[in-house]
């Protein structure tokens, strides 16, 4: 093989004690970006917006799947409501004895009781006049906070 075909580009060039090393290349950053900064463009990392982003979207994700969770856990009586109206399958079926034995369950463990609470009270606020709402909200009229003085 022959001398030429080697590079010696990657050897630093020797420098006399009176001139200033070259700075270093930065290699962190894509080359059209330092491009873009050296024609006069300001531009900030987009690997931080990237990496933001990226986090907020596996936290989000978290958050839902913490959530379904919990309201499958908890709101039983919704899965078996939901069973019933499917067509009537082995699926669907089994659905609906796994969601009856799930209730059971949280009612012998006292976990249907926030449910059932809140149940009762939307029941009896949906049977409720628009008396009785204001009455129990006790809406009252406000007077004037500057009253014209009568002549």
């Amino acid at each position: 093989m022959s001398d030429d075909i080697i590079d010696h580009a990657a050897e630093p060039p020797i420098l006399d004690s009176d001139q200033a090393a070259p700075p270093a290349p930065r290699r962190d950053r894509p080359p059209l970006i330092e491009l873009a900064e050296k024609a006069g463009f300001a531009l900030s990392d987009p690997t931080d917006e990237d990496l933001l982003a990226d986090h907020a979207r596996r936290w989000t994700s978290r958050a839902i799947l913490v959530a379904t969770l919990l309201l499958a856990a908890l709101n039983s009586p919704s899965i078996q409501t939901w069973a019933t109206t499917l067509p009537p399958t082995w699926g669907s079926q089994t659905i609906d004895d796994l969601a009856e034995v799930w209730t059971n369950r949280l009612e012998q463990l006292g976990l249907d009781q926030p449910r059932t609470v809140i149940h009762d009270h939307y029941g009896a606020f949906q049977q409720l006049g628009w008396r009785e709402v204001l009455r129990t909200l006790r809406v009252r009229r406000t007077p004037d906070r500057n009253p014209m003085p009568h002549r």
